[in-house]
């Protein structure tokens, strides 16, 4: 469905998206009816169709619309240090600061529809796949332009330090979540932490003349 030409349809169409992400994280997909949306928002339930044509349509937008507060959170966090190892710390403190902030009301609007919709609705499963995806991509690019610069070791494991920082902090947020105890995040990443600085080379390697 197009964007909203008018400022006033943008706006309601945002509510919509921040009020379905919350109420998703809370709740889940399941559970959540569009009549639940519309009243989050304000709004009546006749106006929905004007901005979503389904349940499902509604549900992709709002995929992207939390990835865009993920990576406000996160990724701009981690583009403020302009050099890969501070970076990649910075991923962990950015992501420790998304679990404890309360980005979305329920957790990590990620881990909790993925897990749920596991085997329900393959097509929102690959979307959300994506996006973890699009995490790990991030630390992998973090390390082979630290390896580029020579401050990572060059037989540094990209692919799979992706996927143990990944899986390690969504993981932890899952832990701190229902144990409310976000203390979890200092245990966990201090071990991270550990794990990278042993890539690491310091000072970084002179180039040649």
């Amino acid at each position: 469905m197009p964007v909203p030409k008018t400022a006033k349809a943008r706006a309601t169409r945002a509510r919509l998206l921040g009020e379905a992400a919350q109420l998703f994280s809370v709740k889940g997909y399941f559970a959540t009816t569009v009549e639940d949306v519309m009243a989050k928002a304000g709004l009546t339930k006749g106006g929905f169709y004007a901005h979503f044509e389904s349940k499902e349509a509604l549900a992709r937008a709002v995929v992207e619309h939390a990835a865009e507060m993920w990576a406000a959170k996160i990724v701009a966090h981690v583009m403020s240090f302009g050099e890969p190892r501070a970076q990649l710390h910075a991923v962990l403190d950015g992501y420790r600061a998304y679990a404890v902030d309360r980005t979305f009301e329920g957790g990590c609007f990620f881990v909790n529809l993925s897990t749920e919709l596991d085997d329900q609705n393959d097509d929102l499963r690959r979307l959300l796949d994506d996006r973890f995806e699009q995490f790990r991509l991030l630390v992998m690019s973090i390390m082979e332009s630290g390896k580029a610069a020579g401050v990572f070791a060059p037989d540094a494991p990209s692919d799979a330090v992706a996927t143990l920082v990944v899986a390690t902090l969504t993981g932890t947020m899952m832990l701190a979540k229902s144990s409310r105890r976000w203390e979890r995040f200092d245990e966990s990443n201090a071990l991270l932490t550990r794990m990278i600085t042993s890539f690491e080379i310091d000072p970084p390697s002179s180039p040649s003349t």
